[in-house]
């Protein structure tokens, strides 16, 4: 993300802001204060003093008052609280405190491994944060949004966000347009040449508001071998996940049938061994609540297929109400058939024209077609950001984890900035041939993806046939073709493509989820803590309001894992790290110990004696 002049300005200013030290054990320990807000002014420098065995450093100046509190917590362990209090009303581009740590470092990157650091790495929701030099370990705590680790010579600086733009890069199109340019004329529509949004990522700061995260600094003993656990993203030892996202345009129910069960004949005593039901596969599948063909309310094949779509575990979405623009009155009035079906996920209609898109005036609260505060009444948890993570070009497997560069935000999901009940979510389009896409789920790409612990989410037009669609380029794209006594079947070649997903789940190397399956169990992992006790072990506790269902630890390969106080329900050894999972209820703790050559190895083995000094 580029940032203003303003915010250059001010970063700059940062760079000359002489850093106050304080000392773990031998280890010296900088910090400094990163602000970018409006009002703008440079971010004031920190004063540190003692108070009793705490250090403490302060920051302010007419607009806020920020505070670094550094606090023993146990042998070798060093709790940070950091607070920044607002003493004005404020537009934030960023509030980060940045340490400098003495060193070489090894950081856990988005794929998960833990691995010396080349260059800046930044990682977002969904990647735990921790980086270790010879001396320290950092792990980060509650309240944090982010983390950037930068080399710099023999040191590292960590940039512990609290809060930035890149944490949640909201953009909206900056107009509603009356129609799509060349629709009318049958040529092709240029998506990109579309994507052009006003950003709305900055977050508004009142006047006594306050922004609080923790992280804790260990004092590493010498020489000794150190590594965090991890926890994997994905349940049951899954190393990555897949979604598809199918957008209702142009839904056939003969279609949509074929796609989920591999032929639109009405089923028989044979066992359905095609589609998206019989592979196993899992659908986000949106529906519009009125159509002529399709809608949940005015089809009663589309309301059928709907049950028994949510029957086998897939998810009914949201496509709007209808295919044209819905002011509020029109999406409340949509919104009780999408209640009774469970429906959490909205997925914009056609943005550039559909005015009521949370991407175009949607995530307003008024206006003719602002809905946002309706959405939440109702109890959606996600909304989809319109665009391609792909860039609009072929058809690929794209791994939201690392679709931008390591130097840049890329969260995977995050709070929609004007209101949290919402969160947000985007995907990559996958709208090609049914050949082609079946090529792009090849198994080189899915190892690929597995490889990073990674997500795939889909963005399809899986669901239309030759008597919904009409122009070419869309014809040439259809997932099923007519089959025998008139039935439509899907493609072999897609239908290979999950077969071969299908496969990999009932392994258990692939979770194949639901848009809200896979969002909320990130969000459920951001509720996870994990404590590093003064006997080496680590206790993990869950914080969140509901259940993490195979939560999946893993450590070095070398090491053999343990668990008190949950059952574990299955393990693996692979290449490079040893996994063990469970089930942990909300309020519910486990302590895992790991052993090596048959004797107890900390995960992160302490100096005990390292003292907090000035």
């Amino acid at each position: 993300m580029l940032l203003a002049p303003l915010a250059a300005l001010q970063l700059a200013a940062l760079a000359a802001a002489p850093p106050a030290a304080l000392h773990l054990g031998g280890a010296p320990v900088r910090a400094r204060l990163e602000v970018v807000a409006t009002p703008a002014a440079p971010s004031p420098a920190f004063t540190w003093r003692s108070e009793g065995a705490e250090r403490v450093g302060v920051a302010e100046d007419a607009r806020l008052r920020a505070t670094v509190r550094v606090a023993p917590a146990g042998p070798g362990a060093f709790e940070l609280r950091l607070t920044v209090a607002w003493r004005v009303a404020a537009e934030v581009e960023r509030e980060a405190v940045r340490l400098v740590l003495p060193g070489p470092a090894r950081a856990l990157g988005r794929d998960l491994e833990l691995a010396p650091l080349r260059g800046p790495l930044r990682v977002d929701r969904g990647t735990p944060i921790a980086a270790l030099t010879p001396a320290l370990a950092l792990v980060g705590g509650p309240g944090l949004a982010a983390a950037r680790y930068t080399p710099a010579g023999r040191e590292l600086e960590v940039d512990l966000v609290l809060d930035d733009a890149g944490a949640h890069p909201f953009a909206v199109y900056p107009s509603c347009l009356p129609s799509l340019p060349g629709l009318a004329e049958g040529a092709p529509i240029d998506f990109g040449r579309l994507e052009h949004k006003t950003f709305l990522g900055r977050t508004h700061r009142r006047a006594g508001e306050t922004v609080e995260a923790r992280a804790t600094l260990f004092a590493l003993a010498p020489g000794a071998p150190a590594h965090p656990l991890v926890p994997e993203r994905w349940p049951s030892g899954a190393q990555a996940a897949v979604v598809f996202t199918d957008h209702a345009d142009r839904t056939d129910p003969a279609a949509l049938r074929a796609v989920l069960y591999g032929s639109s004949a009405a089923p028989g005593p044979v066992p359905v061994r095609g589609g998206f039901i019989g592979h196993g596969v899992r659908l986000t599948k949106s529906f519009f609540v009125r159509a002529r063909r399709g809608g949940l309310e005015t089809d009663p094949e589309a309301r059928a297929l709907a049950e028994a779509l949510r029957a086998a575990g897939s998810e009914v979405a949201s496509h709007s109400i209808t295919g044209g623009p819905d002011d509020r009155a029109a999406v409340q009035g949509g919104l009780a058939a999408l209640r009774a079906l469970g429906v959490v996920t909205w997925i914009d209609h056609e943005p550039y024209t559909n005015c009521e898109a949370i991407s175009s005036e949607g995530w307003r609260a008024d206006g003719r077609y602002g809905i946002r505060d309706l959405l939440a009444g109702a109890g959606f948890r996600w909304v989809w950001e319109a665009g391609d993570l792909g860039g609009f070009r072929r058809a690929e497997v794209v791994d939201l984890f690392s679709a931008r560069p390591p130097r840049e935000p890329a969260p995977p999901i995050y709070p929609l900035p004007v209101d949290p009940r919402l969160w947000v979510f985007e995907s990559s389009m996958f709208y090609a041939p049914p050949a082609e896409l079946g090529a792009a789920l090849s198994d080189a790409a899915l190892d690929r993806l597995e490889a990073r612990r990674g997500l795939f989410v889909a963005h399809t037009y899986l669901s239309a046939s030759a008597r919904t669609t009409t122009r070419p380029e869309h014809l040439a794209r259809l997932a099923v073709r007519p089959g025998p006594g008139g039935a439509l079947v899907i493609d072999p070649a897609l239908d290979a493509a999950l077969g071969r997903l299908g496969a990999r789940a009932r392994a258990g190397r692939l979770a194949s989820l639901t848009w809200a399956e896979a969002g909320d169990r990130l969000r459920a992992l951001g509720d996870l803590h994990v404590a590093y006790l003064p006997d080496g072990a680590a206790r993990v506790e869950n914080r969140g309001q509901g259940p993490l269902l195979g939560l999946t630890l893993a450590a070095p390969a070398e090491v053999e894992l343990a668990v008190e106080g949950a059952e574990v329900i299955g393990r693996s050894v692979g290449p490079g790290r040893a996994r063990v999972w469970l089930d942990l209820a909300p309020g519910a703790s486990a302590t895992v110990r790991a052993r090596r050559g048959g004797a107890p190895a900390p995960f992160l083995p302490v100096d005990a004696g390292a003292r907090l000094t000035p």
